[in-house]
């Protein structure tokens, strides 16, 4: 289990004395489940999401493509049943997937892709497409590149972005928006000092930051409420800068999962 973790900043008004552009707490779990080829758990703070990978495997009959893989998500709620809205997101979470899967490489096999919600307060779809990107490399799954996503909420007042906004915040938001990017690093350049984690403040691993790579074209986005096309801009930068983080958080998270496994 990996962490990123970061104190309060000063000067800051958000629960828990985070800054506007400070994301929380990340955890990241790997290899959580014993039947699944993939598997992880993502928690940032209040939310939470286990993911799981079956496949590449032999897909249905009625299912199967001659020329390429073919990707299924469910999303499954942590209380209720499954609504529009949530069959939407498995749409949505689908074509960022098909995105990074060569699909090409494994016809007429299947790669479903399970999310549970276990825990719900606020940037839920952040949370599970990292988990989603967490299992699928647990898998082995081949991918084009990693990705990384969060939310930010436009406030009601339209005077601040907040990045990775709980469920208090965006309840009150006049607008939310969610981004998805790709973004690359060199397992070989190894972080200078070994350090733990980068802050999710902004601050943390110099070397670590410096390769990952994130991609100026965003893989996925969602938007909900009334909002300008400067303010979505602003939203589409934060949320940029937020993906460098968790990108760096992702790195250091899976060399270290690689020398525990080399250990043993």
């Amino acid at each position: 289990m990996e962490v990123d973790a970061a104190g309060p900043g000063p000067g800051s008004s958000r629960a828990r004395g985070r800054l506007s552009t400070q994301l929380r707490t990340l955890v990241c779990e790997r290899s959580v489940l014993d039947r699944a080829d993939g598997s992880a758990r993502w928690t940032q703070e209040g939310s939470s999401v286990l993911a799981a990978v079956y496949g590449p495997r032999q897909a249905k009959i009625q299912k199967e493509d001659a020329e390429r893989a073919v990707v299924e998500v469910v999303y499954k709620l942590r209380a209720g049943l499954q609504g529009h809205e949530d069959r939407s997101l498995e749409l949505e979470i689908r074509g960022i997937l098909e995105g990074v899967i060569p699909l090409g490489m494994h016809p007429r096999t299947s790669i479903m892709v399970v999310l549970q919600v276990l825990q719900e307060d606020g940037s839920v779809l952040s949370c599970a497409l990292n988990a989603a990107c967490a299992a699928l490399v647990d898998a082995g799954v081949p991918m084009s590149s990693m990705y990384a996503s969060v939310t930010c909420a436009l406030t009601a007042d339209e005077r601040l972005l907040l990045l990775d906004p709980d469920a208090a915040e965006e309840q009150a938001a006049k607008a939310r928006f969610c981004f998805t990017f790709p973004h690359h690093f060199d397992l070989a350049k190894a972080p200078a000092d070994g350090g733990e984690g980068a802050a999710a403040g902004g601050g943390g691993d110099t070397a670590a930051a410096a390769a990952a790579i994130v991609s100026a074209a965003a893989l996925g986005s969602r938007s909900f409420g009334s909002f300008s096309s400067d303010q979505l801009l602003d939203a589409f930068q934060l949320a940029r800068l937020g993906c460098e983080r968790v990108a760096v958080f992702a790195r250091l998270s899976l060399t270290k999962s690689f020398q525990a496994a080399s250990s043993k």
